[in-house]
């Protein structure tokens, strides 16, 4: 606890970590209240995977861009401009939303636009502001955040859309980005360790030339293309989950659609937070990486399985009890996956590199994601929810078994660490 205690003294990281939390909030709520306009409206998981789609098209053309930005202009900058840009795309949105159900994409190609610059800056900020002795720590209580942000939103996103309405719940998103732009203006200065050329020409070299560095050095180090591989595998899986939601309540739970926040995500939620606090606490202490990923693999398939197959047998009354607890489980498994790869990848690569590396890999989980969202999409629009379960299931067993037979020569090959 020292050690949270002493993150949370430091005013460089409580700026940054502020922001993360507003920043987190914000996009929870809109993805709920968006989700669940387009289900209603339509009733078509398709639809909702489209949205996903929507938000994946913009780190097509333009996540490499911004992951080559943070290594060349000041980070800080990034994080208050972005910010402020998505305060006004919210914003516009609130005046707008009526018109027609297609600005709703519109928007969210908007805001993802934006993202694609303040996500590579504020991964590459972080260790910049924290010393390296405490990036486990560091990345655990920006996870805990994480999912802190997601049981709030997703939590309260129906409450607040009932009370105030979709304006109203708009307004409330304007109003905490907004908050993330003034904490991140308390940043200090992290001066790019590039400068930005003069000439048009020079600018567009060197910004493709760095982009072809950060591929170059992912490609040519397994002990940083294997975790990444790893980190899409579950950043895939979990955009599949998100965007079927609404059938998760509806199919499985047999609820209203505006109870999946409560029933699905708050405890998913609460499982990550309490697995990235497990996890960080023995981490470093006696818990090897790799036995981690094993453990929570094994975890993420079981649970999975048992919603599958255990949920739908039980009674009502029984389901609602059960089935938070096998979510829970879904959460800890997840975050079981996510922090030892991570903090793996953040101790490993070099700071002037890492802006590329977590822009790229940000970058690359989008692009990995759109025809697996699409499928999933179709998959559950003609199967139903249950199968893309048990084609989850298989690949977390997958994971659990090849890291168990071959997992120790890739450490003696030094491909992962442990």
């Amino acid at each position: 606890m020292t050690e949270f205690k002493n993150l949370i003294k430091d005013k460089e990281f409580l700026s940054l970590w502020i922001s993360q939390m507003f920043s987190q909030l914000t996009i929870n709520i809109m993805n709920f209240i968006i989700l669940t306009r387009l289900f209603t409206i339509t009733g078509s998981t398709i639809a909702t995977s489209l949205l996903w789609i929507a938000y994946a098209l913009p780190a097509i053309f333009f996540g490499p861009i911004g992951a080559a930005s943070v290594d060349l202009v000041s980070r800080r900058k990034i994080l208050m401009v972005t910010n402020l840009l998505q305060a006004a795309t919210v914003g516009t949105l609130i005046f707008v939303h009526q018109t027609n159900i297609f600005i709703l994409y519109v928007v969210v190609l908007l805001y993802s636009f934006f993202n694609q610059f303040y996500v590579p800056a504020e991964s590459s900020s972080l260790p910049s502001v924290v010393p390296k002795r405490l990036f486990p720590h560091a990345n655990s209580l920006f996870f805990i955040t994480q999912q802190a942000a997601l049981v709030v939103g997703f939590g309260t996103a129906g409450i607040i859309l009932n009370f105030l309405g979709f304006t109203g719940s708009l307004v409330v998103c304007t109003i905490l980005l907004v908050v993330a732009f003034v904490s991140v203006s308390f940043l200090p200065e992290i001066k790019p360790r590039l400068a930005v050329p003069q000439s048009m020409e020079k600018l567009v070299l060197t910004f493709f030339r760095s982009i072809y560095e950060g591929y170059k050095f992912i490609k040519e180090h397994k002990k940083i293309l294997f975790p990444l591989i790893l980190l899409l595998g579950i950043q895939v899986s979990l955009a599949m989950a998100v965007v079927n939601i609404p059938l998760i309540a509806t199919q499985i739970l047999g609820v209203d659609v505006n109870f999946a926040g409560i029933l699905v995500v708050v405890p998913a939620g609460l499982g990550a937070m309490a697995a990235s606090v497990l996890i960080s606490k023995n981490l470093k202490k006696t818990w090897r990486k790799k036995y981690v990923i094993e453990t929570a693999s094994l975890i993420l398939a079981i649970a999975l399985l048992l919603i599958v197959f255990v949920i739908p047998l039980l009674a009502f009354a029984l389901r609602v009890i059960f089935e938070p607890l096998f979510v829970f489980l879904l959460g800890v498994g997840y975050i079981g996956i996510i922090i030892p790869t991570l903090t793996y990848l953040q101790e490993t690569t070099p700071s002037w590199l890492r802006g590329r590396v977590f822009g790229n890999f940000w970058f690359l989980s989008t692009i990995a994601s759109v025809f697996p969202v699409l499928f999933s999409g179709v998959i559950t629009e003609f199967f139903g929810i249950k199968t893309l379960f048990i084609l989850l299931a298989t690949a977390g067993l997958f994971v659990f078994y090849y890291s168990k037979n071959h997992g120790e020569k890739l450490i003696e090959e030094n491909f992962i660490n442990e």
